[in-house]
Protein backbone atom coordinates (compact mmCIF):
# COMPACT_ATOMS: atom_id res chain seq x y z
CA UNK A 1 0.00 0.00 0.00
CA UNK A 2 2.93 2.07 1.02
CA UNK A 3 4.37 1.65 -2.57
CA UNK A 4 1.57 2.02 -4.19
CA UNK A 5 1.18 5.68 -2.63
CA UNK A 6 4.78 6.68 -3.11
CA UNK A 7 3.49 6.19 -7.00
CA UNK A 8 0.96 7.87 -6.63
CA UNK A 9 2.45 10.68 -5.14
CA UNK A 10 5.48 11.09 -7.74
CA UNK A 11 2.70 10.68 -10.33
CA UNK A 12 0.58 13.08 -9.23
CA UNK A 13 4.22 15.61 -8.84
CA UNK A 14 5.10 14.94 -12.37
CA UNK A 15 1.61 15.47 -14.25
CA UNK A 16 1.70 18.90 -11.89
CA UNK A 17 5.30 19.31 -13.10
CA UNK A 18 3.88 19.00 -16.43
CA UNK A 19 1.05 21.04 -16.31
CA UNK A 20 3.09 24.23 -14.96
CA UNK A 21 5.45 23.82 -17.55
CA UNK A 22 2.55 23.71 -20.40
CA UNK A 23 1.11 27.06 -18.47
CA UNK A 24 4.90 28.47 -18.40
CA UNK A 25 5.69 27.66 -21.85
CA UNK A 26 1.95 28.64 -22.94
CA UNK A 27 2.07 32.34 -21.46
CA UNK A 28 5.49 33.16 -21.89
CA UNK A 29 7.03 31.35 -24.88
CA UNK A 30 4.22 31.68 -27.15
CA UNK A 31 5.62 32.53 -30.86
CA UNK A 32 3.96 33.31 -33.98
CA UNK A 33 5.55 32.38 -37.27
CA UNK A 34 5.13 34.37 -40.76
CA UNK A 35 6.55 34.15 -43.97
CA UNK A 36 7.18 36.79 -46.85
CA UNK A 37 6.18 37.37 -49.99
CA UNK A 38 2.23 37.03 -49.53
CA UNK A 39 2.81 36.91 -45.34
CA UNK A 40 1.41 40.56 -44.78
CA UNK A 41 4.36 40.64 -42.74
CA UNK A 42 4.80 44.77 -42.73
CA UNK A 43 1.13 45.36 -41.28
CA UNK A 44 1.52 42.81 -38.72
CA UNK A 45 4.65 44.86 -37.33
CA UNK A 46 2.98 48.02 -37.97
CA UNK A 47 0.02 47.05 -35.95
CA UNK A 48 1.91 45.77 -33.06
CA UNK A 49 4.08 49.26 -33.33
CA UNK A 50 0.78 50.73 -33.33
CA UNK A 51 -0.15 49.33 -29.85
CA UNK A 52 3.25 50.32 -28.08
CA UNK A 53 2.90 52.06 -24.71
CA UNK A 54 6.01 52.84 -23.48
CA UNK A 55 9.01 51.80 -25.28
CA UNK A 56 10.19 50.55 -28.76
CA UNK A 57 13.58 49.77 -29.62
CA UNK A 58 14.77 48.83 -32.97
CA UNK A 59 18.28 47.38 -34.51
CA UNK A 60 17.69 47.21 -38.30
CA UNK A 61 20.47 46.11 -40.56
CA UNK A 62 18.31 47.69 -43.66
CA UNK A 63 15.34 50.29 -43.29
CA UNK A 64 13.34 51.55 -46.68
CA UNK A 65 9.51 51.50 -45.52
CA UNK A 66 8.25 54.58 -45.24
CA UNK A 67 5.34 53.21 -43.79
CA UNK A 68 7.07 51.43 -40.99
CA UNK A 69 8.92 54.40 -40.58
CA UNK A 70 5.75 56.24 -40.29
CA UNK A 71 4.30 53.91 -37.35
CA UNK A 72 7.51 54.58 -35.44
CA UNK A 73 7.00 58.58 -35.57
CA UNK A 74 3.35 58.32 -34.98
CA UNK A 75 4.98 56.06 -31.93
CA UNK A 76 6.55 58.43 -30.83
CA UNK A 77 4.32 61.42 -31.33
CA UNK A 78 2.26 60.09 -28.73
CA UNK A 79 5.16 59.77 -26.16
CA UNK A 80 6.17 56.35 -26.73
CA UNK A 81 10.45 56.38 -26.26
CA UNK A 82 11.72 55.25 -29.81
CA UNK A 83 14.92 53.96 -30.15
CA UNK A 84 16.49 53.42 -33.72
CA UNK A 85 19.55 51.95 -34.97
CA UNK A 86 21.07 51.36 -38.14
CA UNK A 87 24.16 49.75 -40.11
CA UNK A 88 26.47 52.58 -41.13
CA UNK A 89 27.54 51.24 -44.50
CA UNK A 90 23.57 50.82 -45.23
CA UNK A 91 22.92 54.49 -44.65
CA UNK A 92 24.36 55.25 -47.69
CA UNK A 93 21.97 53.63 -49.64
CA UNK A 94 19.49 56.44 -51.09
CA UNK A 95 16.52 54.82 -49.98
CA UNK A 96 17.61 54.84 -45.85
CA UNK A 97 15.08 55.79 -43.86
CA UNK A 98 17.51 57.35 -41.23
CA UNK A 99 17.34 60.70 -42.15
CA UNK A 100 13.64 60.77 -42.35
CA UNK A 101 12.88 59.35 -38.78
CA UNK A 102 15.41 61.67 -37.15
CA UNK A 103 13.77 64.70 -38.72
CA UNK A 104 10.92 63.82 -37.11
CA UNK A 105 12.02 63.36 -33.72
CA UNK A 106 13.02 59.85 -33.59
CA UNK A 107 16.15 59.22 -31.79
CA UNK A 108 18.63 57.26 -34.55
CA UNK A 109 21.72 56.38 -33.93
CA UNK A 110 24.46 54.64 -36.65
CA UNK A 111 26.40 51.53 -35.79
CA UNK A 112 30.06 52.26 -36.79
CA UNK A 113 32.40 50.97 -33.90
CA UNK A 114 32.55 46.98 -35.30
CA UNK A 115 35.85 45.40 -34.48
CA UNK A 116 38.72 44.78 -37.25
CA UNK A 117 38.21 41.03 -38.83
CA UNK A 118 41.27 38.97 -37.18
CA UNK A 119 44.00 38.37 -39.79
CA UNK A 120 42.62 40.82 -42.31
CA UNK A 121 43.19 43.96 -41.01
CA UNK A 122 40.56 47.40 -41.68
CA UNK A 123 38.29 45.15 -42.30
CA UNK A 124 34.62 45.62 -40.43
CA UNK A 125 31.34 43.59 -40.28
CA UNK A 126 28.45 45.14 -40.14
CA UNK A 127 25.28 45.22 -37.83
CA UNK A 128 23.76 42.98 -39.50
CA UNK A 129 20.43 42.34 -36.44
CA UNK A 130 16.38 42.75 -37.51
CA UNK A 131 14.86 43.20 -34.54
CA UNK A 132 12.77 45.38 -32.01
CA UNK A 133 11.62 45.09 -28.90
CA UNK A 134 8.30 46.83 -27.63
CA UNK A 135 7.59 47.56 -23.89
CA UNK A 136 9.80 45.10 -22.42
CA UNK A 137 7.47 42.26 -23.27
CA UNK A 138 7.26 42.04 -27.06
CA UNK A 139 9.85 40.45 -29.73
CA UNK A 140 10.07 41.01 -33.10
CA UNK A 141 13.09 39.08 -35.14
CA UNK A 142 13.91 37.18 -37.79
CA UNK A 143 15.33 37.65 -41.49
CA UNK A 144 13.20 40.22 -42.37
CA UNK A 145 14.99 44.00 -43.17
CA UNK A 146 12.10 46.36 -42.97
CA UNK A 147 12.57 47.27 -46.44
CA UNK A 148 10.44 46.74 -49.61
CA UNK A 149 12.11 43.91 -50.96
CA UNK A 150 11.84 42.52 -47.82
CA UNK A 151 8.30 42.93 -48.15
CA UNK A 152 7.29 42.10 -51.69
CA UNK A 153 10.25 39.93 -53.03
CA UNK A 154 12.42 37.96 -50.90
CA UNK A 155 11.74 35.15 -48.97
CA UNK A 156 11.86 36.23 -45.24
CA UNK A 157 10.86 34.90 -42.33
CA UNK A 158 9.65 36.82 -39.01
CA UNK A 159 9.16 35.20 -35.46
CA UNK A 160 6.73 37.22 -33.02
CA UNK A 161 7.46 36.72 -29.47
CA UNK A 162 3.89 38.54 -28.23
CA UNK A 163 4.33 37.91 -24.51
CA UNK A 164 8.22 37.15 -23.10
CA UNK A 165 9.71 39.52 -21.12
CA UNK A 166 12.44 36.88 -20.25
CA UNK A 167 13.61 37.04 -24.16
CA UNK A 168 12.57 40.45 -24.02
CA UNK A 169 15.39 41.19 -21.29
CA UNK A 170 18.05 39.31 -23.68
CA UNK A 171 17.49 41.02 -26.50
CA UNK A 172 17.35 44.32 -25.04
CA UNK A 173 20.85 43.79 -23.49
CA UNK A 174 21.42 43.47 -26.63
CA UNK A 175 20.44 45.90 -28.39
CA UNK A 176 21.52 48.30 -25.07
CA UNK A 177 25.51 47.42 -26.13
CA UNK A 178 24.97 47.77 -29.69
CA UNK A 179 23.44 51.82 -28.86
CA UNK A 180 25.99 52.59 -26.45
CA UNK A 181 28.65 51.85 -29.08
CA UNK A 182 26.61 53.74 -31.84
CA UNK A 183 26.79 57.09 -32.96
CA UNK A 184 24.30 59.58 -33.17
CA UNK A 185 22.97 60.72 -36.54
CA UNK A 186 23.46 64.37 -36.07
CA UNK A 187 27.07 63.75 -34.51
CA UNK A 188 28.43 61.51 -37.91
CA UNK A 189 28.48 64.50 -39.87
CA UNK A 190 30.27 66.24 -37.63
CA UNK A 191 32.95 63.19 -37.24
CA UNK A 192 33.73 62.91 -41.39
CA UNK A 193 32.77 59.56 -41.08
CA UNK A 194 32.56 59.71 -44.84
CA UNK A 195 36.06 61.33 -45.94
CA UNK A 196 36.43 63.62 -48.83
CA UNK A 197 33.15 65.35 -49.38
CA UNK A 198 33.52 67.42 -52.54
CA UNK A 199 32.95 71.28 -51.97
CA UNK A 200 30.64 72.29 -54.05
CA UNK A 201 29.03 76.22 -55.23
CA UNK A 202 25.61 76.39 -54.47
CA UNK A 203 25.31 78.27 -57.80
CA UNK A 204 27.11 75.13 -60.10
CA UNK A 205 23.67 73.57 -60.72
CA UNK A 206 25.86 70.87 -62.99
CA UNK A 207 27.87 69.85 -60.33
CA UNK A 208 25.23 69.66 -57.57
CA UNK A 209 23.17 67.43 -60.31
CA UNK A 210 26.32 65.41 -60.63
CA UNK A 211 26.81 64.69 -57.20
CA UNK A 212 22.67 63.78 -56.30
CA UNK A 213 22.28 61.69 -53.78
CA UNK A 214 26.28 62.05 -52.16
CA UNK A 215 26.82 63.67 -48.85
CA UNK A 216 28.64 66.53 -50.12
CA UNK A 217 29.30 70.14 -48.90
CA UNK A 218 27.56 73.39 -50.19
CA UNK A 219 29.29 76.62 -50.19
CA UNK A 220 26.76 79.96 -51.09
CA UNK A 221 25.43 82.72 -49.82
CA UNK A 222 21.44 82.37 -48.94
CA UNK A 223 19.26 84.95 -51.05
CA UNK A 224 16.01 84.47 -49.14
CA UNK A 225 14.53 82.70 -46.71
CA UNK A 226 10.47 81.60 -46.83
CA UNK A 227 8.74 79.96 -43.65
CA UNK A 228 5.82 78.06 -43.87
CA UNK A 229 3.94 78.75 -41.12
CA UNK A 230 1.10 76.24 -41.67
CA UNK A 231 4.22 73.54 -41.41
CA UNK A 232 6.70 75.38 -40.08
CA UNK A 233 8.89 74.96 -42.50
CA UNK A 234 11.93 76.87 -43.63
CA UNK A 235 13.15 77.03 -46.76
CA UNK A 236 16.42 78.14 -47.45
CA UNK A 237 16.71 80.08 -51.17
CA UNK A 238 20.15 79.96 -52.91
CA UNK A 239 18.59 82.14 -56.02
CA UNK A 240 15.37 83.90 -56.95
CA UNK A 241 13.77 81.09 -58.78
CA UNK A 242 13.07 77.59 -58.63
CA UNK A 243 15.95 76.19 -60.41
CA UNK A 244 18.51 77.24 -57.99
CA UNK A 245 19.29 75.16 -54.64
CA UNK A 246 17.23 75.01 -52.05
CA UNK A 247 17.56 73.81 -48.10
CA UNK A 248 15.13 72.41 -46.45
CA UNK A 249 14.26 72.76 -42.40
CA UNK A 250 10.89 70.78 -41.57
CA UNK A 251 9.13 71.28 -38.43
CA UNK A 252 10.95 68.81 -36.17
CA UNK A 253 14.25 70.14 -37.27
CA UNK A 254 13.75 73.58 -36.89
CA UNK A 255 12.49 73.27 -33.08
CA UNK A 256 15.71 71.79 -32.87
CA UNK A 257 17.62 74.61 -34.01
CA UNK A 258 15.66 77.18 -32.40
CA UNK A 259 15.91 75.05 -28.92
CA UNK A 260 19.55 75.64 -29.33
CA UNK A 261 19.35 79.30 -30.62
CA UNK A 262 19.75 78.77 -34.08
CA UNK A 263 17.46 80.44 -35.68
CA UNK A 264 16.19 79.35 -39.33
CA UNK A 265 15.59 82.86 -40.56
CA UNK A 266 19.05 84.40 -39.37
CA UNK A 267 20.90 83.03 -41.94
CA UNK A 268 19.17 85.43 -44.79
CA UNK A 269 22.26 86.92 -46.60
CA UNK A 270 24.79 85.23 -44.97
CA UNK A 271 27.52 83.08 -46.59
CA UNK A 272 26.93 79.56 -45.58
CA UNK A 273 28.53 76.00 -45.44
CA UNK A 274 26.24 72.67 -45.35
CA UNK A 275 26.84 69.26 -45.18
CA UNK A 276 24.53 66.77 -46.51
CA UNK A 277 23.45 64.94 -48.86
CA UNK A 278 21.72 66.52 -52.39
CA UNK A 279 18.42 65.65 -53.51
CA UNK A 280 17.42 65.70 -57.21
CA UNK A 281 13.56 65.93 -56.75
CA UNK A 282 11.80 65.55 -59.44
CA UNK A 283 9.17 68.26 -58.65
CA UNK A 284 11.41 70.59 -56.67
CA UNK A 285 14.75 70.25 -57.52
CA UNK A 286 17.73 70.54 -55.97
CA UNK A 287 17.66 70.83 -52.40
CA UNK A 288 18.84 69.55 -49.04
CA UNK A 289 17.30 68.44 -45.95
CA UNK A 290 18.50 70.14 -42.87
CA UNK A 291 18.09 67.82 -39.87
CA UNK A 292 20.83 69.31 -37.83
CA UNK A 293 22.25 72.60 -36.89
CA UNK A 294 25.98 71.21 -37.49
CA UNK A 295 25.16 70.77 -40.79
CA UNK A 296 25.22 74.74 -41.68
CA UNK A 297 27.34 77.05 -40.11
CA UNK A 298 28.71 80.61 -40.98
CA UNK A 299 32.04 80.96 -43.26
CA UNK A 300 34.63 82.93 -41.73
CA UNK A 301 34.02 86.70 -43.57
CA UNK A 302 37.20 89.02 -43.36
CA UNK A 303 36.40 91.78 -40.53
CA UNK A 304 37.86 95.21 -41.28
CA UNK A 305 39.33 97.04 -38.43
CA UNK A 306 38.49 101.12 -37.96
CA UNK A 307 41.21 101.81 -39.37
CA UNK A 308 40.79 100.32 -42.83
CA UNK A 309 37.20 101.42 -42.98
CA UNK A 310 38.80 105.25 -42.52
CA UNK A 311 41.44 104.34 -44.81
CA UNK A 312 38.72 103.53 -47.55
Amino acid sequence: MENYKRIYLGLGAIIGIAFLCFLFIKSRDKVEVHFSPGGNIQNLIISRIDNAQKKIDVAMFAFTSKELAWALIRANNRGVKTRVILDGGFIEDEFSRHGFLHDRGVEVKVSLNHEPVPGVGKSYGKMHNKFAIIDGKTVITGSYNWTVSAEERNEENLLIFPCSSRLAKIYEKEFDKIWGNGVLLSEVRLKKTFPGFPVISASDIDSLKENAKKVVKVCGTVYSIYHSEGSNTYFLHFGPGGSFFTAVIFSTAAEKFLQLGFDPSSYRGKEVELLGRVIDHPKYGLEMILEDPSQIRLRKEKTRTKQDKDAA
